[in-house]
């Protein structure tokens, strides 16, 4: 009888530590695995050593299952994909930016937005202040920072 209760305890050891994949803080995992530690502990105490040993080999067989499910199945629901296809970065937007004019939107001192085409952005001026509605080009992109100057009509 003192099996059922080793192998309950077992068993309720390797679902906290499923449920920890789903609830992640390692508070589950880690009673889950004192859980599965002191069920195989109390099979080779108490006379029960080839429950003791297929619990051993069940826990070291399930260790590579559960990385390959956290891995391949549970990493797909759950993580944030780094890079996604037709993703293109502002930057990269703004950096093809370079040398189109527009129109200051608003007054320039040194930073202020402008209109280039459809798009509305966030610029500093080179060193002048620019009045708005003045004609302005894009002479650099740096990081996020779009420079520009007031074209010479």
């Amino acid at each position: 009888m003192k099996e059922v209760g080793i192998v309950f305890l077992y068993v309720v050891g390797l679902a906290l530590v499923i449920a920890e994949m789903f609830m992640p803080g390692a508070i589950l995992g880690l009673i889950g695995l004192g859980c599965a530690v002191a069920s195989i502990v109390l099979a080779f105490k108490h006379d029960a050593a080839m429950l003791g040993w297929i619990m051993v080999v069940t826990t070291i067989l399930s260790i590579p299952v559960l990385i390959v499910l956290w891995v391949k199945v549970l990493n797909r629901v759950f993580a944030i994909k780094t890079t996604q296809k037709g993703y293109s970065s502002a930057m990269m937007e703004l950096k093809d930016m370079v040398g189109q004019e527009g129109v200051a939107l608003t007054q320039l001192r040194p930073s202020g937005m402008a209109r280039f085409g459809d798009k509305k952005v966030d610029v500093v001026a080179d060193g002048e202040v620019i009045e708005k509605h003045t004609r302005v080009k894009i002479v650099e992109v740096e990081s996020n920072r779009v420079l520009v100057r007031a074209v010479q009509q």
